[in-house]
């Protein structure tokens, strides 16, 4: 018989087995699986004790960059995700979610498998995958809800989608929905698809969202298929399930045919807990011109951290060496790896050469700094966007030679650069809610 630990440990590892979001910490983590959503579950994956707020709320300031870390190894060939924030504390079918950051394509991964079979990896080998996002500069302080949603590009059309509570500034503040929605109304709401079979998004696809926002990541790999089409013989429902992101529409949405203009993009593939082996690539944005114009992408080693909320460009996609997103204690400065707009403020008077880091288009290792800095002190780094181990319990992205140290969520650990779930056991997981056209897919 199997003691009741390692059946708690069995449903802890098939919670993991696709992906589910690590930090910040999300509502009722403990009965929180990672499988999709379905139609009746929208939104935050909707259960008894959906709300629950495990041990402490996470905290977010207005205009800090946070890491995101997703967990897992059913990356399902990678797709496109979003994150958003609504104004509701338990948020329902009303509510209106505001997206802050969008990733297209390469979310999670960039392989056309998942990771424990392309590199033969036991089911709960976890991995770590992260985006950096930034919370707008002029929020209102307040109590939020924050999400992440994502459509996998290969397998059955699925939408996940996982909720968290955050408190931006002191948490004293309380944002009305009139403040917010001088704040957060330009933006676009969060686009929903694939939760039943009448509105699909076709398989093997990156999806293009018709409006990604003012902070937008693209991926970069040879396997990326672009496009905005859904499945001609499954989108009967499309006006209406693409709509569902923005509830009752309580914040304000972008008048019609004037999408809020992405100011970011990125020909990155996400952050992950090994380091990556293709180096970021830099652009030249669009010309300032009437007519809009594909951006020109040159092969070149990752620039700076910019804003993510800078002035906006004519292309709705285009692409930045930043990937849209910045560690902490990233700078608002423009990046230097690509080339300014005409209409672009004059700069800044330049920094000495020796206050800079020195660019490496191979990263090293990530490895561990046993030391635990106090708060608010940066842990010393040399590898830009590696994830450093701090102590035991922390863990921070490096940005510049400084890494902030942030707390691990429960029942993760840090070691060697890699962020992992604390136990691993090597058990099996059928193969669940395939249908029958990939019933001999490897994609679960």
């Amino acid at each position: 018989m199997f003691s009741q630990t390692t059946l708690l440990l069995a449903f802890a590892a098939g919670a993991c087995a696709h992906m589910r979001m690590a930090s910040p910490k999300p509502y009722g983590f403990a009965t929180l699986s990672s499988a999709p959503l379905t139609m009746a579950e929208f939104p935050c994956k909707q259960r008894p004790g959906v709300y629950t707020v495990d041990l402490a709320m996470n905290q977010w300031n207005p205009g800090e960059t946070k890491p995101i870390i997703i967990m897992g190894t059913a990356v399902h060939g990678g797709g496109s995700c979003q994150y958003s924030i609504t104004t509701d504390p338990e948020p329902t079918k009303d509510s209106q979610w505001k997206v802050i950051h969008s990733v297209v394509g390469n979310c999670m991964a960039s392989i056309m498998a998942n990771y424990d079979e392309e590199a033969g990896d036991p089911l709960l080998v976890q991995k770590a995958f992260n985006h950096t996002v930034t919370m707008p500069s002029n929020i209102p302080e307040g109590r939020y809800t924050f999400a992440w949603s994502w459509m996998n590009k290969l397998g059955n059309r699925e939408f996940y989608m996982n909720c968290a509570p955050i408190q931006v500034g002191s948490g004293t503040g309380t944002a009305s929905t009139e403040s917010a929605a001088k704040a957060l109304g330009a933006l676009p709401d969060m686009f929903v698809a694939n939760l039943d079979e009448t509105c699909q998004t076709i398989h093997g696809i990156d999806f293009v969202y018709p409006d990604p926002g003012q902070s937008v990541e693209r991926g970069s790999s040879a396997n990326l298929k672009f496009s905005a089409d859904f499945d001609e013989t499954k989108k009967s429902g499309c006006a209406k399930v693409t709509k569902m992101g923005a509830g009752a529409g309580k914040i304000g949405s972008p008048s019609p045919g004037t999408p809020s203009t992405p100011s970011q993009g990125s020909p990155s593939t996400p952050s992950q807990s090994t380091p990556p082996s293709v180096p970021s690539q830099g652009t030249t944005p669009t010309k300032p011109s009437g007519a809009p114009a594909s951006p020109q992408v040159s092969q070149q080693p990752a620039a700076s951290p910019s804003s993510g909320y800078g002035a906006p460009q004519q292309s709705k996609i285009p692409t930045n060496p930043n990937g849209g997103g910045f560690a902490p204690g990233a700078s608002s400065a423009p990046a230097s790896g690509s080339t300014p707009q005409a209409s672009a403020p004059a700069a800044a008077k330049p920094t000495p050469p020796a206050a800079q880091p020195v660019q490496s288009t191979t990263p090293q290792t990530p490895g561990d700094n046993n030391t635990t800095p106090a708060n608010g002190e940066c842990t010393p780094c040399t590898n830009d966007g590696a994830v450093v181990c701090i102590g035991s319990k922390q863990f921070g992205l490096c940005n510049r030679g400084c890494a902030v140290a942030q707390d691990l969520a429960a029942g993760m650990a840090c070691s060697g650069g890699v962020v992992v779930a604390a136990t691993k056991r090597h058990v099996h997981f059928p193969r669940a809610h395939l249908h029958r056209r990939f019933s001999a897919s490897r994609f679960l």
